[in-house]
């Protein structure tokens, strides 16, 4: 498995991917309000909602990784047993990545609305970027770069903006602040993984963070309180699983990229994620398309080709080492 995240022709597809599960989520989220019998004011109940999602997301990935491991005839281990140290860099992760992260998303959300909100928590992206360049070396910082996360944020501005409205009206801490707030933790948490990776499997750093973060966060909602009692029903479970499934797949693959490549080249991919996101919301809300979606993803890709780009420098290199290579054989 970590072949495939380790590869440079995969990478871009499983990023995409990511982007693609993450943006599916938007609209199932709504939908499974909508099952459950959520009201838009009803804080507890969408916190609890987020930490039941998450906390089983994370039973399924320690499952699946105890059963790997236990299947593994090799019996050798890549990473040192997790001591002290390792668990203070998960428990970080945890608190940074989703207890904190989604805390602040779901109460800043319920104080501006929704477009600013994506507009506000697609920072990440470029907080991650920029995060990115100053701690790790193998992220070089690059007028291509600089481009790229332009024309990625363009394409979000694109979508969310529309003439004459007051975008940034009756701004405020508790809505814009805390939205900023969560892209932060959303990009710190991803730098914070990739220390974690050093000290244990990114798999298993995973689905810990995952299931303790979880667990927190369906703590909080239960003692904020759920204004009314949830409706059971097969959609609204078939809703449930599938949004677990989404943060069990696109958490695990992503969290292993960031480990292997470098972050922004991973990172920038997210601008897909509002892109793809009023696609879906089009297909299953039914909510409009307008042709600003499709220059928004041309944005987008452009941005994303533009960062991934190897420089011809690199690429003569390349050349020239596998050519002195091949005459030595």
């Amino acid at each position: 498995m970590e072949t495939i995240f380790k590869s440079r022709k995969a990478m871009p597809f499983l990023a995409l991917l990511c982007a693609l599960l993450w943006s599916l989520a938007f609209p199932l989220i709504k939908l499974g309000y909508g099952a459950a019998g959520i009201e838009g004011n009803d804080l507890g109940s969408k916190i609890l909602y987020a930490g039941i999602r998450f906390f089983f997301a994370g039973i399924i990935v320690l499952t699946i990784d105890a059963i790997k491991k236990r299947k593994d005839s090799s019996g050798k281990e890549t990473k040192r047993p997790m001591d002290a140290a390792a668990w203070g860099w998960v428990l970080l992760f945890t608190l940074v990545n989703i207890s904190l992260h989604y805390m602040c998303s779901y109460i800043g959300l319920s104080y501006i609305p929704s477009s600013r909100g994506s507009v506000l928590n697609s920072m990440g992206t470029f907080f991650l970027i920029i995060l990115s360049t100053i701690l790790f070396k193998d992220d070089h910082f690059s007028a291509n770069k600089v481009v790229g996360c332009l024309l990625g944020f363009g394409g979000i501005l694109l979508i969310n903006f529309h003439p004459g409205q007051a975008f940034f009206a009756q701004a405020s801490f508790m809505g814009d602040g805390l939205i900023l707030l969560n892209a932060l933790f959303g990009a710190l948490g991803s730098i914070i993984g990739r220390f974690t990776a050093k000290r244990m499997d990114m798999t298993t750093a995973t689905g810990i963070s995952m299931a303790l973060g979880g667990a927190f966060l369906a703590a909080a909602g239960w003692m904020v309180g759920p204004a009314a009692v949830w409706k059971i029903s097969a959609s609204g479970v078939l809703i449930l699983t599938a949004l677990t499934l989404i943060s069990a797949i696109a958490f695990t693959i992503y969290n292993s990229l960031v480990v292997y490549h470098p972050i922004s080249k991973v990172a920038i991919f997210n601008a897909f994620i509002p892109v793809f996101g009023v696609c879906f919301s089009s297909l299953l809300l039914k909510e409009p398309f307008l042709w600003t979606y499709l220059a928004a993803g041309l944005m987008a890709a452009l941005g994303t080709r533009l960062i991934n780009r190897t420089p011809r420098e690199a690429v003569r290199k390349a050349q020239i080492q596998s050519s002195i290579r091949s005459n030595n054989q």
